[in-house]
């Protein structure tokens, strides 16, 4: 099992998951939690979450990206496939069902979401945290993913910093992102109220994290990232 580490800090923690600063976090429920806080979830999202891997997610993907949901899915498992596997951001975890791994965690702040990961796929771990701050030591996996998540966050460097530190080397990671790209990129940035970066800003962020873009694919204004640690 992939031993945790204190999100603020990156201490160990002991087996009451609490750090030698006294930061103290639980296993609530099946599931470990490192929050700490009660984010600002998204309102549709958690709404939707009982529909998410079944309707939303693959009549959204077709729609905008015109290509199907699950066969985007099972590719980027593929490439990114391990036996220590993270998938950041990973709603009712869905990917797993195309990831071969011993040891699988997958990591979002949604509770609603981590208890449809629970009850679908019990073999994964299902962690609660920030994907600016990873409760792993560095690393700890030889396969990352994160599809559709990182562009939603106010700095997605963090949490592109962070993938890379998780990741050993030679590790993969297949990341998925929406880009400042076309219309249909500039209606989604309206509806779900977002500042969009360029895809030149994810390639270099990704190069200078010492992850090399071997392969890249385009969806509408989804961008599929295939990379691997330096």
């Amino acid at each position: 099992m992939v031993n945790f580490v204190c999100p603020l800090d990156r201490l160990p923690l002991d087996k009451d998951l609490k750090c030698p600063r006294n930061h103290q976090f639980k296993f609530d429920d099946g599931v470990y939690d490192f929050l700490g806080y009660e984010p600002k979830n998204n309102d549709v999202l958690e709404k939707v979450a009982p529909l998410y891997e079944g309707v939303w997610a693959p009549l959204g993907f077709l729609i905008t990206g015109r290509s199907s949901y699950s066969k985007m899915l099972k590719d980027a498992a593929h490439y990114a496939n391990a036996r220590e596997f993270l998938d950041v951001g990973t709603g009712p975890g869905k990917i797993f069902d195309y990831v071969d791994c011993r040891e699988c965690y997958g990591l979002d702040i949604s509770r609603k979401f981590l208890k449809i990961l629970k009850a679908k796929r019990p073999n994964v771990i299902s962690v609660r945290g920030d994907a600016k701050a990873l409760p792993f030591p560095d690393e700890s996996f030889s396969g990352v993913s994160s599809i559709f998540v990182i562009h939603m966050l106010d700095e997605p460097s963090k949490a592109l910093s962070e993938i890379s530190r998780v990741l050993r080397r030679g590790g993969k990671c297949s990341i998925g992102v929406l880009t400042s790209r076309g219309s249909v990129a500039n209606l989604l940035s309206k509806w779900w109220k977002l500042e969009l970066k360029a895809e030149s800003f994810y390639i270099g962020s990704l190069e200078n994290l010492n992850l090399r873009i071997y392969g890249s694919s385009h969806m509408g204004p989804w961008t599929i990232f295939k990379c691997q640690k330096q």
